[in-house]
């Protein structure tokens, strides 16, 4: 008559069988940073452990004494073990510290608030509160002339201006004022700019940069975003700050 060794009301051969199972499902728990998963991973880790030294005590009390387990084997499982735990450790250090960074950025980013910032692009907004008009444009190669234009809402032209034609980025000084020298009202305008080239086949396409207050802060596939004058803009394609 065969005895059977039972745990639980399991025999010994299905807690060998679900050992194996809950060992592959342990190494994908490892490999998730969530806290979620890790705390998941480090509960199942200590109720696989249990079930394992179960099945082991039981394993060690039913061997038959001529044919001794492998201690090779319990010996792996073991140290098995033992890496999971320092991964599972590790993860569970590297959550802090991301969590830590998030919240030290997301406070160092709270510094843009109400700042003017520069960026690529052409519409941009007066008010009683604005100071300074940080406009500019660049160009790739040098010009043999440009004209740099401010334009109201309506697409009328309030002011002209000749602009330097070497290559590279260059401020446009605007007092607020018209061609007719008197201050423009507060509203929205828009910067233009032209440039011809110094041979007549040249083709030479500036760039303009305007400005705005930042309303907001946010973040948007891990990059800090800035909300200006009702635009989302990335982080990096701020030129400066003013």
């Amino acid at each position: 008559m065969t005895t059977t060794s039972t745990v639980n009301g399991m025999d010994v051969s299905q807690l060998q069988t679900k050992w194996q199972q809950t060992k592959t499902s342990d190494k994908a728990d490892v490999k998730t940073t969530e806290t979620s998963t890790t705390g998941s991973a480090l509960k199942g880790l200590g109720d696989n452990f249990g079930s394992f030294l179960t099945l082991l005590t039981t394993q060690l009390k039913n061997q038959d004494p001529t044919k001794p387990m492998d201690t090779n084997e319990m010996t792996a499982q073991l140290v098995q073990f033992a890496n999971v735990e320092q991964n599972i450790g590790t993860n569970t250090r590297l959550d802090k510290l991301v969590s830590m960074q998030q919240s030290a950025l997301a406070s160092s980013n709270l510094g843009y608030l109400n700042k003017t910032v520069s960026y690529e692009g052409s519409s941009f907004t007066l008010d009683a509160n604005t100071t300074d008009t940080p406009l500019a444009y660049s160009l790739d190669s040098k010009a043999k002339s440009v004209d740099v234009k401010i334009l109201d809402s309506s697409g009328k032209t309030v002011r002209t201006f000749k602009g330097e034609t070497s290559a590279g980025k260059h401020q446009l000084n605007w007092d607020y004022k018209d061609s007719s020298g008197n201050t423009v009202p507060a509203g929205t305008y828009k910067i233009t700019a032209s440039a011809t080239g110094e041979k007549e086949s040249e083709v030479i396409s500036p760039k303009t940069y305007t400005f705005g207050r930042v309303e907001g802060v946010g973040s948007k596939d891990g990059e800090t975003t800035l909300m200006v004058g009702g635009k989302e803009l990335k982080l990096s394609s701020i030129d400066s700050v003013h």
